[in-house]
């Protein structure tokens, strides 16, 4: 009796359950006192705004014209909380356009809803306020702003894109910038139709829920009499019956998804579930059989023979003129790899486009002198294996675009390509697109996990990284008539120097950026500078300054406190948050190496030199040393912090930040110098 009480119980816990769980019953412009009057949203006060309700649906229907249709609606209501969050009443929505592959949007709706004196005012959207413009060959926009949209308002928005293109089965996103109350999505399509599935993100489902329905397609098929003479058959009306397949999904008080420091794409993290078509059966109905799951290897036959890819590389005979003239008297592969790679970097100017795809013929581009990525990079690739070298194209997505997904190929979901070249079993990664980029490095945007190097008709993966990026500081401290001064010397290579380089030219040269320095520091007057090897990309560069601190100290005084670690320092811990759910990725290890000479001033002693100290994260993914000498009236400072490992995972985080911790409080300690007394 007892277990049959305890059974019950449970039962009825579940069915509540399962009661709250369900959707909310919300119609548009049919809002709430209490949305209306809701001042801050409880589960996140600080939140702007919030998604109150989010409702999706795709599904894949026959037209007796067009055939399969596929046909996206969207209703949401968004409640504004403070003054940030007005912006979440513009939308700005991407559509599919290229050649007869298009998208079409339709039954824009948009109302504001606003509580004033104590009535409820509604402001609908004008449809002159939908403005639609092309953002590149393959997509379109559509943007439009709600009226009115102000603290306390609730907006209703709801749409419809429809199209042919059942492979473009839309992603859905149950997560935002702002806390989400409530989402869900229903997908219904054919059992002709097989899509895969990815879920992403760290808050889980709700439901997910799957079902059957049968549907029945009906068509008059009209018959070919047989005699002139006789009267046209009659036309039979005929039907087809099919199963779609139903899937439904919800999740509710989802967290808002909020940048933190070392991240590569928030879309590598947001919960959502993303599709993509992997076969179209109608053996069932006369029809064929077509497969969409594609290996790399698929990938790679299919872009060896596409004209803006493959066959832009195989006609790199019309580049036989360059580069016999670039590789004229040069014998080995190394010297014509860098001649051709710093022809094509510096007489190339990128125009900000990221494709896998050249936008025309590669002579007119390099008549041209500007192109798109593939453009500047294809044309690298083309000029390389007409000198002789194996090059071949690395196909991969930016850290914006979100990482490639480990489970299936997908040449959709890349969005860059750079060259690989093969000298004495050495792999070199190649991009020209940046003028000031050394060979042999990826620009950061394409540091982000695997890509694929793609070779006729085979693929192989190839890790998407960069040698370690170190700086070396000498700084020479000297302290007369209570002022500090003293000369930095700096030396950057990998990505510190090219981010040095680049911030060089677009401050507008070496003088531009002294004065950006001197004008922005606080604490330190910057006397002159010097910035040597700007130009060759091969050496590091180096930075000189000579300094002098604002602030004085006080001239005669029995004590005084010297920071050795007078530039250079880290401030502040860049990890604030208590835990993360998301990996840290630094994109490329790093080292930097501190050493300070400080000549003890006449008349002072040491009294107190800060310790001696090693950091070093388990397994040596971060290390920290800490070293002070005094010899005679010599102080030496060495230094060295060293991020050993591209990317930390969620568990390593709070030693990543306890580290930090200790490195900012080792560097903020004093070397205190005291009056002699005669």
């Amino acid at each position: 009796m007892k277990f049959l009480t305890i059974s019950l119980l449970l039962l009825c816990a579940v069915f509540i359950r399962i009661q709250a769980q369900e959707a909310p019953k919300i119609k548009f412009e049919k809002v709430s006192n209490e949305e209306l009057s809701m001042k801050s949203y409880p589960n996140d006060t600080t939140a702007d705004a919030v998604i109150l309700y989010d409702d999706g649906s795709s599904y894949v229907k026959y037209d007796l014209e067009k055939g399969f249709m596929l046909t996206y609606e969207r209703f949401v209501r968004i409640k504004i909380l403070k003054q940030n969050g007005v912006e979440w009443g513009n939308f700005h929505l991407s559509l599919y356009s290229h050649n007869n592959n298009i998208e079409e949007i339709s039954h824009v709706k948009g109302t504001t809803i606003n509580l004033e004196n104590g009535k409820i005012v509604k402001n609908e959207m004008k449809k002159g306020a939908i403005f639609k413009e092309r953002e590149n060959k393959y997509w379109e926009s559509v943007k439009f702003s709600l009226p009115s949209v102000k603290v306390g308002s609730v907006i209703d928005v709801q749409y419809t894109i429809s199209s042919e293109m059942t492979w473009n089965l839309r992603n859905w996103k149950f997560q935002y910038s702002i806390p989400v109350k409530w989402s869900q999505y229903r997908i219904v399509y054919p059992e002709y139709f097989t899509y895969n599935q990815q879920f992403m993100g760290y808050h889980m489902l709700l439901f997910n829920k799957r079902s059957m329905s049968s549907e029945r397609i009906s068509y008059t098929e009209r018959q070919e009499s047989n005699s002139a003479y006789s009267a046209p058959p009659q036309p039979i009306s005929k039907s087809i019956e099919y199963q779609t397949n139903i899937f439904e999904y919800a999740a509710n008080e989802i967290p808002a998804l909020k940048a933190e420091p070392y991240l590569s794409s928030l879309d590598n993290y947001t919960t959502q579930l993303k599709f993509e078509l992997a076969n179209a059966n109608f053996a069932k109905v006369g029809g064929s059989f077509h497969n969409y799951n594609t290996s790399w290897n698929d990938v790679a036959k299919e872009l060896n023979d596409e004209e803006n890819f493959g066959k832009q590389i195989k006609s790199g005979t019309q580049f036989s003129d360059e580069v016999a003239e670039l590789t004229k008297g040069i014998q080995t592969e190394d010297a014509k790899l860098a001649i051709i790679f710093n022809h094509v970097q510096k007489s190339m100017k990128w125009d900000g486009y990221k494709t896998i795809y050249t936008d025309k013929n590669l002579k007119k581009v390099y008549s041209d002198k500007t192109g798109n990525s593939a453009d500047i990079n294809l044309m690298l690739i083309a000029m390389l294996v007409k000198a002789g070298i194996n090059a071949r194209p690395v196909v991969l997505s930016t850290r914006e675009n979100g990482i490639l997904s480990v489970s299936h190929a997908s040449m959709s979901d890349c969005n860059y390509v750079v060259a690989v070249a093969t000298l004495d079993g050495k792999r070199i990664l190649l991009d020209a697109t940046e003028p000031s980029l050394q060979q042999g490095f990826l620009p950061f945007r394409c540091l982000n996990g695997e890509g694929h190097m793609l070779s006729n008709e085979l693929s192989e993966s190839i890790p998407l990284s960069n040698p370690k990026s170190a700086a070396s500081v000498v700084v020479n401290l000297e302290l007369k008539d209570g002022k500090i001064s003293g000369k930095y010397q700096k030396n950057e290579s990998g990505l510190t120097a090219f981010d040095f380089r680049k911030s060089l030219k677009t401050a507008g040269g070496k003088k531009e950026y002294f004065d950006k320095i001197k004008n922005s520091s606080a604490d330190m007057d910057y006397i002159d500078y010097k910035y040597s090897n700007v130009d060759s990309l091969s050496e590091p560069v180096l930075i000189e300054y000579n300094f002098a601190k604002k602030e004085k100290l006080e001239e005669g005084a029995s004590v005084l406190y010297i920071d050795p670690v007078i530039l250079e320092k880290q401030v502040s811990n860049p990890f604030t948050s208590p835990s993360r759910l998301y990996p840290v990725d630094y994109g490329v290890p790093s080292s930097l190496y501190y050493n300070l000479q400080l000549t003890i001033p006449a008349g002072y002693m040491v009294e107190e030199l800060p310790k001696d100290a090693v950091f070093i994260l388990d397994g040596k993914g971060g290390q920290f040393q800490y070293q002070i000498t005094q010899l005679d009236q010599k102080i030496s400072v060495n230094m060295v912090l060293s991020i050993n490992k591209p990317i930390f995972v969620a568990a390593e985080y709070a030693a990543l930040r306890n580290f930090y911790d200790k490195v900012i409080s080792k560097q903020g300690e004093q070397i205190v110098l005291k009056k002699k007394t005669t």
